[in-house]
């Protein structure tokens, strides 16, 4: 009785890791955040470059709206659905699951912040600006956690994995390290465009970071970076 037991448990936490990587749920998950945010976005001075450079791209090929870059990630992740054959059904018990992971996979970005600001000084837990109002820096942190993610894992790892693996037939697993790696070293650099100076103790702090969520990422699926990326903003935003 008891083999059965935790036989069945084994395949429902099987099932449950699958499903969490399905993008239909990630969809369902995503999809209030990326309406909350753009949403917020049109009462508060929107100052995240990750959307504004996706519709400056998007411009380059002739296409642009407002709501296009929110658009373009709904629009990849149907493709993305559509493309594995998947049924067209959302699991809403991997989608709570989600969020209730999304807290848990927060834990270590917190820590990690804590121990490199006793290590090296770095300020990662700092709040962001003071002339933002607290409502606006959460839904920022959450479009963060959306469009970065989007950019760095969703589009980044792919790009890396599609030129390594299925064109030039290298190794998945090396393929793999490669894009966790480039993609968080991207992500890292990233975050000093515009007026802030480059300073190397936050890019060692957001390069690990990054790594972290790539990880999480490749592991545990987009919605799921999404949300431990969220919800990390959301904490540094309420401190």
């Amino acid at each position: 009785m008891a083999s059965k037991k935790k036989s069945r448990f084994r395949k429902s936490a099987s099932d449950y890791l699958a499903q969490t990587h399905r993008p239909l749920n990630c969809l369902a998950f995503v999809l209030p955040l990326l309406v909350a945010y753009e949403v917020g976005a049109v009462f508060y001075s929107d100052r995240l470059l990750a959307p504004q450079h996706l519709a400056v791209m998007l411009e380059h090929l002739g296409v642009a709206a407002r709501f296009l870059p929110a658009g373009l990630i709904i629009a990849v992740l149907l493709a993305w659905h559509i493309i594995s054959r998947d049924k067209w059904h959302i699991d809403a018990g991997a989608v709570g699951g989600t969020l209730a992971e999304s807290v848990i996979e927060m834990a270590p970005l917190v820590g990690l912040a804590i121990l490199t600001e006793r290590i090296i000084g770095s300020a990662s837990l700092a709040a962001g600006g003071a002339d933002q109002a607290l409502a606006a820096e959460i839904l920022t942190g959450i479009g963060a956690g959306i469009y970065e993610e989007f950019l760095f894992r969703l589009a980044g790892i792919g790009l890396v994995m599609l030129i390594f693996v299925d064109l030039l037939k290298a190794s998945k697993k090396s393929s793999a390290v490669l894009a966790v790696v480039a993609t968080s070293v991207l992500f890292s650099l990233y975050h000093f465009i515009g007026p802030d100076a480059f300073d190397f103790r936050l890019f060692v702090f957001r390069g690990i970071a990054g790594a972290y969520l790539a990880t999480l990422y490749v592991a545990r699926g987009f919605g799921i970076a999404v949300g431990a990326h969220a919800c990390y903003n959301v904490v540094v935003a309420l401190m």
